[in-house]
């Protein structure tokens, strides 16, 4: 009997200090991540580490929720926050930004997103440079040309890209038409096929295969859900697979002039702290957007496609 006291005690104390915890933090986060994705991970924990850095671990508190990709999903969750009254909601990917957005219409809340590619064809701001609501954050927009141009460096003699896109996403089809005006410039064609579903990705890109010289994946969650099924498509037909952001490189891509998420996470948790310690508005506060890029090559893969390097590619490689 004694024993199962102490047990009880312990319990009792356990939840009285998690309650007095969570009571003594001077600010309540609330976070949506749209889906489970490495680079989605990645802007979550640069937010969280660069909170920690300017607050302390003890003045916030981070209710972190993921939606599973379900955006009925992300509608609970983020009316949850609502309902709880969080300072700020952290959306990470449009449709959470999209959901959270909605939630907070007329209340004080603040939103900041991050991972969404063109906030103002997702309808969250007015301009990057003036929001003018109760939405900002940084963009994850890739430096197209930069990340094109690393085509033309390690595979010269391509022309033809080929590019998957879900055709239900906005700044998807906002990436593919900026991608067919930029690659003219660099002597290229892109070449883009839509999908629904994970599902569609290996009939697609089998098509594609035949028509193009290499791929390009965008920051598309559905199309890099299924990287591992085009990678194989691409092995099978001696096609290399470039791509916008790293979090697919263990995956078998060749190359990429990658955006750093982690340094995109910091940077909304810059924004964050500056919003509910320094009082910034952020009807005023400018979207970020990174023009940095980190190049990562696959040499492995680049042997196993009879691709050479040239010294210039390696001489920039950095290492992971």
């Amino acid at each position: 009997m004694k024993k199962y006291t102490v047990i009880l005690l312990t319990m009792v104390m356990l939840l009285f200090t998690t309650a007095c915890s969570q009571n003594t933090a001077k600010y309540k986060i609330g976070v949506i991540q749209l889906a489970d994705h490495p680079s989605l991970d990645a802007a979550y924990e640069g937010m969280k580490q660069e909170l920690e850095t300017q607050l302390g671990s003890e003045t916030v508190s981070i209710d972190y929720q993921n939606a599973q990709g379900d955006l009925l999903n992300a509608d609970l969750i983020v009316n949850k926050f609502v309902s709880d009254k969080v300072d700020l909601i952290y959306a990470i990917g449009t449709n959470a930004a999209q959901a959270a957005m909605n939630a907070t219409s007329g209340t004080d809340i603040k939103v900041i997103f991050n991972a969404v590619t063109d906030p103002v064809a997702g309808a969250l701001v007015q301009t990057l440079e003036v929001p003018g609501g109760n939405v900002s954050g940084v963009s994850d927009m890739s430096p197209l040309e930069k990340q094109l141009g690393i085509i033309n460096e390690i595979t010269p003699n391509a022309k033809k890209v080929g590019v998957l896109y879900n055709i239900g996403e906005i700044n998807s089809q906002v990436q593919v038409d900026l991608l067919k005006q930029t690659a003219p410039k660099l002597g290229l064609e892109i070449v883009a096929k839509g999908i629904s579903n994970t599902m569609d990705v290996s009939t697609a890109a089998t098509q594609l295969a035949a028509d193009v010289d290499v791929f390009f994946n965008i920051t598309d969650n559905m199309v890099v859900a299924a990287t591992a099924t085009l990678i194989d498509v691409a092995n099978r037909s001696n096609k290399p697979v470039f791509a916008s952001e790293d979090g697919q490189f263990d995956q078998g891509i060749l190359a990429t002039a990658s955006l750093s998420y982690m340094t995109l996470g910091k940077q909304a948790g810059l924004m964050i702290y500056d919003i509910l310690e320094n009082g910034t508005d952020i009807t005023t506060l400018p979207v970020y957007q990174s023009k940095e890029t980190v190049l990562y090559v696959n040499q492995d893969v680049a042997i196993q496609l009879g691709i050479e390097l040239s010294e210039t590619v390696l001489a920039n490689i950095s290492e992971r």
